[in-house]
């Protein structure tokens, strides 16, 4: 009997291992500007089936939604784009059957500071190399003493500028956060961090061109 429960054993930890082990990351791949129909056939991702499609019906408005794990987004702009790590969330909004915003927390899950803070310095530095550039007074997150900034994090002091405003000149702008989200006062390591990343126009931009066309009326 013993020697029948070894075999037994291995291939339920197998089937297990089959049933609940995590899915390939898929690929979301867009920019602003992107209509739906270029997002669904450059992405692995299932666009079609977790999106509120655009149709004439809602005037070409719609969304997309990523509620599991995992999917990498990839920001497909041949001069400003990135890749994020995976993610479990996303969304994204269309007017006019084209992107206008995407929201996502480029992460699995809360993380503990030193690995949040890995992201954060990988996902700066991929923005920093693109060209992106701070705006409205805002400057890069000061990465450079680790232990500082989680304090100041852990504090969630409202005179603590936690985020970036960035700009693709007339193309796109993003705002990029990193902040404690959980248990910011653990003396034992709980404390949990996120990072948030929202991208859509450059809307200082699309300001000024309407008020230009507004003075040439």
């Amino acid at each position: 009997m013993k020697k029948l429960a070894v075999p037994v054993t291995a291939a339920l930890a197998c089937l297990a291992w089959l049933i609940f082990r995590p899915s390939a990351p898929t690929i979301l791949s867009l920019r602003v500007g992107q209509t739906f129909n270029e997002v669904t056939n450059l992405s692995s991702f299932p666009v079609m089936a977790s999106s509120n499609i655009p149709d004439a019906r809602s005037e070409g408005n719609g969304a997309t939604w990523v509620t599991t794990p995992s999917v990498i987004i990839q920001f497909n702009d041949p001069t400003y784009g990135f890749t994020l790590p995976p993610t479990t969330f996303a969304a994204v909004d269309y007017m006019n059957y084209r992107v206008t915003t995407i929201s996502t927390s480029p992460m699995l899950n809360k993380l503990p500071f030193d690995d949040a803070f890995e992201i954060a310095k990988s996902l700066q530095q991929q923005l920093q190399d693109g060209g992106w550039q701070p705006e409205n007074q805002t400057t890069w997150l000061d990465l450079g003493d680790k232990r500082k900034l989680q304090q100041n994090l852990r504090r969630n002091d409202p005179t603590y500028r936690n985020y970036v405003e960035l700009v693709a000149p007339q193309k796109y702008s993003i705002i990029f956060r990193f902040y404690c989200s959980e248990r910011c006062d653990s003396l034992v390591g709980l404390d949990r961090y996120l990072i948030d990343v929202g991208i859509g126009k450059d809307y200082g931009f699309e300001i000024e061109r309407r008020n230009e066309r507004h003075l040439e009326w």
